[in-house]
């Protein structure tokens, strides 16, 4: 029995170190749900690769209700999103358009984060995916 219990431990901490961070995302659940504040930390779309550290990251992204709100370093943007077993549709309807000093960074998060993407998520993390590329957030 010791040594069933033994083999038993060893398979599962084999498991747990050989998963990968994309295993740990998947499709949105009722204990995991895309509502709250996110905060960009990487951002791979139309040709531009940017990495935030998330403490000092100038990208928000709230969801609450059927209502989202971006923060884009000195804009902000407002709309609606829907979320469809794993299909997550924005649409921001309405954004200030202020010149941020990280321009046209601001803009190009506004493009990629507009539209419909594939979610997954865990607790702490949030993946967008779209042909126009990939968000990464962190709450």
């Amino acid at each position: 029995m010791h040594r069933l219990r033994t083999l038993l431990l060893v398979a599962v901490a084999a498991t747990t170190v050989s998963c990968s961070e994309g295993d740990l995302l998947t499709a949105p659940t009722p204990s995991a749900r895309v509502d709250g504040t996110w905060t960009l930390v990487q951002l791979n779309a139309s040709g531009v690769s940017v990495e935030e550290p998330k403490a000092t990251s100038r990208f928000a992204f709230t969801l609450a209700g059927d209502r989202c709100l971006l923060r884009a370093d000195c804009n902000t943007c407002a709309g609606e999103f829907q979320l469809a077993g794993d299909a997550l549709t924005v649409r921001l309807d309405v954004c200030t358009r202020n010149v941020c000093v990280s321009a046209p960074l601001d803009a190009q998060v506004q493009t990629a984060i507009n539209g419909t993407h594939t979610v997954r998520l865990d607790a702490s993390r949030l993946q967008l995916t779209s042909p126009r590329g990939e968000l990464r957030f962190e709450r």
